[in-house]
């Protein structure tokens, strides 16, 4: 039976509530500071900065308050359960985008005076607690989110019983904004549940500096306990008095003794989900099914009862059903309806009849016939892509490799290069965020929107030639992706470059053992490799002919998003080439012609997959061409002057900055279910590189890091299973593939929580803090501190926070490498943040070898018993994977830095000479790097090699340390 999906939150059309942040200057209970003075209140006592009445001229809600998020449903027909907010700054327009709040971000509750700080404690005087929540419909439990508290289970509101799982947190107290100690921050020290309702309470055992116990917000108490001007109000007052009551009575329950000083609730996001639904849409169908059905039960509605928000048209729906039941089964007279009933009434029975095939199906069956046909075509599915390749060249050849011989005839990296080949290339990928258009715009104000392709599919498959449903939208028309609509619309094609390095066939490396004796040879093991920021492909070249040649695999790379060759040099290292649109037209148009003339019908699928290559709507490097000005604005530049990857984050743009590295982790998927088709032989047949017994593994470095813990997850996830069956599904060609199991992932001087890794590193903290100090928004200043966290909030969707504890789980032959002391990517930001900042204890390389340790089933990071331990005590032997390691980085120019696995010698003004030396370090990090891919243990220190590191906050990553330092 359909229930009552919201609590309305109307308000008089008199006042009007356009935005949660809209001053109301009519309109009893509008004034939040109640002018007329009232000596019943002590001025002396400490309150919580809450002002929770919508149409107060300056409302004040903690930053991921669930009303922010329920305001939309009053304001027209179109809500999608996503925040409201009428401002126009950054911040703005991602709170009307979220669907639900960080998993992982701090969030400051301000106070209007100094705190007691040894009366804030967690799980003492401040609680977050998880709240069971009932689903909005009862039979269709994935057709809404439980954002609504009123789906809160009255009976057994936390769950007892239920195994609900308690956060791990941090209660802070911080100085905020100029004050003292006027603040509580609630620091995550795991992520939360994701898609789970929280109540936060603070107690009034919290006292203030004069000792007195803080009290609850005078605008809280009027608007939750006193009598209401405006009765629109009254489902407002209805939530405060809800979360009130729910806090009182967990108190009473612990027999604290205390009441609560504030208590509300907030939903955190699910948009993980977005990736999952595109690894494996088939996971997602019944969902799909169940929001196709409600939209379409609702449109029914809107279109027989226009002039309804959201809020009154759930209402009327649940009306409309009763009614429709009542007539079916006689027990009401038709006549006592109006037009507009019968209408309606009709316009369900219609749906009905739709959605049940005329009564001989369900309508879950009905459904999913027409969501099929969608999946790999309006829906994305990661599948072999069109690619092609060059003719071999010898990695010997590469300038950057004839450089090096000729400095030194025994160069290793030059000798090993000797039996290394080369196949530069082209590959396919769908492309989900905006192409730069005429000015280059796009590329910064673009994101990810609906995916409005599949839902005209989705209705003409139910409704030929009609429209049965409507997605939910946001206010202004937007079909946004998050959480609850995990499907994006593919905005274009772009064939962008793909290099291969891999053993040479003419002079087959010692290392090699023959996987293929009946026909052609294989490698060992086939490696992805993703590259860092402001860097690019060619950055592979010096560990992927190490590796290649030393431990038998052949490596594949292609740019992040927004990254390609660049510069003087045409790439970070020298020696790949430019991705030419002309010269991979006119060569690829060449070879067509050539298949064309054999007339062999064989091979129809192999030239329509080139001629696909060539039709892509984008050609070239990845950068489009663009770099980044001073303003971070895209302009056109030549190659020689473009900085790639300069426009990949993007503070300016929430959404822009976490779609991109989205479509990274999108890439990654694509580029693992095409390795299996890449024709570096010429022989128009798949398989060259994999087969039966070959492993698929993957690198990531820094950023490549960060994109590839949530590819690694996701394709060693229950995923790859579903994946997998919707190829044999499929049918010839694609159930002759599978998505691989990766064997091995390395991870080197990465880390999650992206938002707070911008703040903490020296390197890029700088120019991005700089920016928003310019636009009045500066740290330690709660201002500051809800930017991060709305933007971390929006940034959830792609970090691999959120995806670290499923990579440990899943994945045993892991390495995972930090250089000591990294100034690019912070080894923690809990002891040690970057001052001024405040501690981010989820941030740095360590807290995501933590998680990974936790999903191992480790308890303790330093304690080195799940994800083993190699520092500088351990100078001999070797451990078996999982595995930590750490670099002597002490002297950057010596030693090692965060780029010594790409590059033993880099330019560098700071060291002497001008240039960075690490390639002792280098030598131990590929070594550890081959060894970890064939599945071998890890030396400590190969060849008697000394440049293991010591971390001396390991104790404290995840604050797993019960004395650590807040």
């Amino acid at each position: 039976m359909f229930k009552k999906t919201l609590i309305s939150l109307a308000v008089a059309s008199s006042v009007g509530l356009t935005g949660c942040f809209d001053s109301g200057e009519t309109g009893a209970n509008a004034n939040p500071d109640y002018q007329i003075e009232d000596t019943t209140i002590d001025r002396s006592i400490v309150r919580p900065i809450y002002n929770p009445n919508p149409i107060a001229e300056e409302p004040a809600f903690p930053i991921n308050a669930d009303l922010i998020l329920l305001l939309g449903a009053t304001q027209s027909a179109n809500y999608d359960f996503t925040g409201l907010s009428t401002g126009n700054t950054p911040a703005d327009d991602a709170v009307n985008d979220l669907s639900g709040f960080s998993t992982s971000g701090a969030f400051t509750l301000k106070f209007d005076g100094e705190l007691n700080p040894a009366t804030v404690m967690a799980n003492a005087t401040v609680f977050l607690l998880p709240l069971n929540v009932g689903p909005a419909i009862d039979s269709a439990p994935e057709a809404l989110p439980n954002t609504n508290p009123t789906s809160i289970v009255a009976s057994n509101p936390f769950g007892q019983g239920l195994g609900l799982e308690q956060p791990n947190f941090r209660a802070d107290p911080v100085s905020v904004d100029g004050g003292t100690n006027n603040a509580i921050r609630v620091v995550p020290l795991e992520p939360l549940t994701e898609g789970q309702k929280y109540l936060v309470v603070v107690t009034d055992d919290v006292q203030g500096a004069n000792g007195k116990p803080i009290e609850r917000s005078v605008q809280d108490v009027a608007l939750a306990d006193g009598v209401l001007g405006n009765p629109a109000l009254g489902n407002v007052k209805t939530i405060l008095q809800t979360a009130d009551q729910l806090a009182n009575g967990f108190l009473a329950q612990m027999q604290t003794g205390s009441e609560s000083a504030l208590a509300y609730t907030f939903t955190t996001n699910s948009d993980t989900d977005v990736l999952r639904a595109m690894m494996a849409p088939a996971a997602y169908a019944s969902g799909l099914g169940q929001k196709i059905g409600f939209t379409a039960q609702l449109k029914a509605i809107r279109d027989n009862y226009p002039t309804l928000n959201f809020s009154q048209l759930t209402t009327k729906l649940g009306e409309i059903t009763e009614i429709a039941g009542q007539l079916g089964a006689g027990q009401l007279d038709p006549s006592t309806l109006s037009a507009q009933e019968i209408a309606a009434v009709t316009a369900l029975s219609n749906v009905q009849d739709v959605l049940t095939a005329d009564g001989t199906q369900t309508p879950q069956t009905t459904l999913t016939q027409a969501i099929v046909p969608e999946i790999g075509d309006t829906i994305h599915l990661p599948v072999p892509r069109p690619s092609f390749f060059y003719p071999k060249t010898e990695a010997a050849d590469l300038a950057t490799i004839q450089g090096l011989a000729a400095q030194d005839p025994t160069n290793p990296i030059a000798q090993a290069a000797a039996q290394v080949q080369v196949h530069q290339g082209a590959i396919t990928l769908p492309y989900y965020q905006s192409l730069p258009g005429e000015t280059g715009a796009g590329i910064v104000t673009g994101s990810w929107t609906g995916n409005t392709s599949m839902e005209a599919g989705l209705n003409e498959n139910l409704t030929p030639g009609d429209t049965i449903f409507s997605f939910l939208r946001d206010i202004d028309g937007t079909l946004n992706v998050n959480g609850y609509f995990p499907f994006p619309q593919k905005k274009a094609d772009t064939t962008v470059p793909v290099v291969v390095f891999n053993p040479s066939t003419d002079s087959r490396p010692a290392s090699c053992v023959d996987q293929d004796p009946t026909g052609g040879f294989k490698p060992n093991g086939v490696t992805i490799f993703q590259h860092g920021i402001t860097v690019d492909r060619s950055v592979s070249m010096l560990p992927a002919i190490l590796l290649a040649q030393s431990a038998c695999q052949t490596v594949v790379a292609i740019d992040q998003p927004l990254h390609g060759l660049a510069g003087a040099s045409v790439g970070r290292v020298a020696g790949l080439s430019e991705l030419d649109e002309e010269t991979l037209t006119t060569t690829v148009q060449a070879t067509i012609q050539g298949l064309e003339a054999q007339n062999n019908p064989a091979l129809a699928p192999v030239i329509a997959q080139l001629n696909a290559l060539i039709s892509a709507d984008y050609i070239g490097e990845r950068h489009f061409g663009y770099t980044a000005n001073a303003s971070l604005q895209p302009v056109p530049a030549p190659l020689a002057d473009i900085s790639s990857g300069s426009l990949f984050i993007n503070p300016l743009n929430m959404m822009n900055s976490r779609d991109n590295l989205r479509q990274g982790v999108v890439d990654l998927l694509n580029v693992a279910a095409s390795i299996q088709t890449f024709d570096i032989n010429g022989d128009y047949q798949p398989f060259d590189l994999v087969g039966p017994g070959i492993n698929v593994n993957f690198i990531g470095h820094s950023l490549g890091g960060i994109s590839g813990t949530v590819f690694s997850a996701l394709a060693n996830s229950s995923l790859n299973g579903v994946l997998n069956q919707t190829y044999q599904d499929a049918g010839a060609p694609l159930n002759n593939f599978t998505f691989p199991t990766l064997g091995s992932v390395v991870l080197h001087n990465t880390s999650g929580q992206v938002t707070r890794l911008i703040e903490n590193s020296p390197a890029f903290s700088g120019q991005v803090l700089g920016g928003l100090a310019n636009a009045g928004v500066t740290q330690g200043t709660s201002a500051f501190e809800s930017f991060f966290y709305v933007f971390q909030s929006i940034s959830d969707a792609g970090d691999p926070v959120n995806f670290a504890k499923s990579l440990g789980a899943s994945t045993g032959n892991l390495l995972v490498t930090e250089v000591v002391g990294d100034s690019t990517v912070p080894n923690e930001a809990n002891v040690n943040p970057l001052s001024p900042a405040f501690s981010a204890p989820l941030t740095g390389t360590e807290p995501l070898m933590a998680l990974l340790d936790l999903g191992a089933g480790g308890t303790n990071l330093a304690d080195g018993a799940d994800l083993n331990l190699l520092q500088s005590e351990d100078v001999s032997g070797a451990s078996a994977t999982p595995v930590a390691v750490f670099f002597d980085g002490s002297n950057p120019c010596s030693t090692a830095n965060h780029g010594t696995f790409v590059a033993p010698q880099a330019p560098n003004d700071a060291c002497p000479g001008g240039f960075a030396v690490t390639s002792d370090a280098f030598t131990v990090m590929v070594t550890q790097t081959a060894q970890a891919l064939s599945g071998g243990n890890v030396p400590a220190s190969p060849n008697n090699i000394d440049a293991l590191g010591t971390s001396p906050t390991l104790a404290n990553a995840l604050d797993q340390d019960e004395q650590a330092a807040p």
